[in-house]
């Protein structure tokens, strides 16, 4: 009995690989469906759809606008009802920000659809990024996909 569940536990899993591996290239993520299996998209390539936040203190691609405002709205209001744990999943860190930054005034508080390889482990004890999201994934975006998709937008190289 316990080995037809555990055998059964491991085909879940090894389908769920396959099928991350073939549609990880085709389909639009969001970053919590990403967040939710890491391991599963560990350097697989992947697109995905965010809202970009791009401050001092962050390097993100967000869930959507409105839950990036909804977070920032309690965040701002020093609320002691603020419940962190409910928006982590909702983030995505930006893992080679540099390009995005130097046209920050261009892309700041749009939603964007980028590629690049996701990364389950870019925070890591021996690692800080002080932009990141809390969880330690991120996306190591696909800058010349980004500057075909996106030119108009990067008027700083």
């Amino acid at each position: 009995m316990k080995a037809s569940l555990m055998l059964r536990s491991l085909m879940s899993v090894a389908l769920l690989l396959v099928t991350v591996s073939a549609c990880a290239q085709q389909q639009v993520f969001s970053p919590s469906e990403l967040n939710a299996h890491p391991a599963a998209f560990q350097h697989k390539k992947v697109t995905v759809r965010g809202y970009v936040t791009l401050k001092p203190e962050g390097h993100n691609l967000y869930e959507s606008k409105a839950l990036s405002d909804e977070f920032n709205k309690v965040w701002d209001s020093g609320s002691m009802s603020l419940d962190q744990r409910k928006y982590t999943h909702y983030c995505l860190t930006i893992a080679n920000p540099g390009l995005m930054y130097r046209n920050r005034d261009t892309l700041k508080g749009k939603t964007l659809v980028v590629k690049g390889e996701f990364l389950a482990d870019h925070i890591t004890p021996h690692k800080i990024d002080l932009g990141a999201c809390p969880l330690p994934t991120s996306i190591l975006i696909d800058m010349n996909d980004l500057k075909r998709r996106y030119g108009n937008l990067l008027p700083n190289p």
